[in-house]
């Protein structure tokens, strides 16, 4: 019964946890598509519209509550992203053979840099940042004034996109830099870093480098096992003596009790046959059944027959 109480309890608190997890998730993806509406927002503003020039970069300013983030836009004619590429945009080598999804004829390619937002909007247990979280989406430049523009797809289809980051900050002792690719679908996928500072993807996303957060090592297992089991037995036995000194308690009492239940009924039964008793002393007896009762000594104050008779010749006389 205990065991099956504990299981109902661990499995509660797993589906809170399961669902305070997914909320998390949830709530962080949301703020994540939030931020980057809101800088394709930002950076679009940057492109005025009709002197735009194709192929030339116009830095973006955020609101001052977002102050450490960069944005830009640089817009592209599709034939031109596929056959020519572009070179550096920022820290981004843009290669050729790049396509989109869906087809449009004109892409703006917005490039983003967290800065000390990093950490805050792209949380990474066991891991610290080295560099800031970079960002490049893609967008349809049809409509320049519109807001939360879907997003395009890209692909690298013959070589990768390069991210080339500066100021990358030297791993901690023991560890191993890495970099990491946050996907759209909230999820993530680690590579390794060459050259000390380049990354590689062939989509769109968000990219840094990070190094893993080492802990001390734990003890040794075999010990901690036979810690484990020494204390599991203990606990076994300790709740076994428990339960038998438990039911032993019980049966103590229940037999208190029962003898307190036959003690009341023999002093009811008593107080209903006393009286009886007494009363049938009581009930006096007939005069036959006196004199056969009694004893035998009473026969002997009885005259002697001879003292009755009296001889006929005196009468005569």
């Amino acid at each position: 019964m205990m065991h099956s109480v504990g299981y109902i309890y661990t499995i509660l608190w797993l589906l809170i946890f399961v669902v305070i997890g997914s909320e998390s998730i949830n709530s962080q993806s949301s703020a994540k598509r939030s931020l980057d509406s809101l800088f394709q927002e930002y950076a679009f503003k940057a492109l005025a519209w009709p002197r735009t020039k194709t192929g030339t970069a116009y830095e973006g300013s955020v609101p001052s509550n977002l102050t450490g983030i960069r944005i830009s836009a640089l817009m592209l004619r599709r034939d031109s992203l596929k056959w020519r590429g572009y070179g550096y945009y920022h820290e981004f080598l843009i290669p050729t053979g790049i396509t989109e999804e869906p087809y449009v004829t004109r892409i703006v390619l917005v490039y983003q840099n967290l800065g000390n937002w990093s950490s805050l909007y792209y949380p990474l247990p066991g891991y610290i940042y080295q560099t800031p979280v970079l960002g490049i989406m893609a967008y349809d430049a049809m409509d320049m004034c519109a807001k939360n523009k879907p997003e395009l797809q890209i692909h690298a289809l013959e070589n990768p996109i390069h991210i080339r980051f500066s100021n990358v900050q030297p791993a901690p002792e023991g560890s191993l830099l890495k970099c990491v690719y946050f996907k759209s679908n909230n999820s993530i996928k680690f590579s390794n870093v060459t050259n000390g500072n380049v990354c590689s993807t062939r989509k769109q996303g968000h990219f840094a480098i990070v190094a893993e957060v080492r802990v001390a090592p734990s003890p040794a297992p075999s010990n901690d096992g036979n810690n484990n089991q020494l204390s599991s037995e203990v606990w076994t036995i300790s709740l076994g003596f428990l339960g038998f000194a438990f039911l032993g308690v019980l049966f103590v009492v229940a037999q208190k009790f029962v003898l307190v239940e036959r003690r009341v009924i023999l002093e009811d039964s008593a107080a209903l046959i006393v009286p009886l008793l007494g009363a049938a002393n009581e009930v006096p007896m007939p005069e036959e059944d006196l004199s056969r009762s009694l004893p035998e000594n009473d026969y002997a104050i009885r005259p002697l027959p001879e003292n009755d008779y009296v001889p006929r010749i005196n009468q005569q006389l």
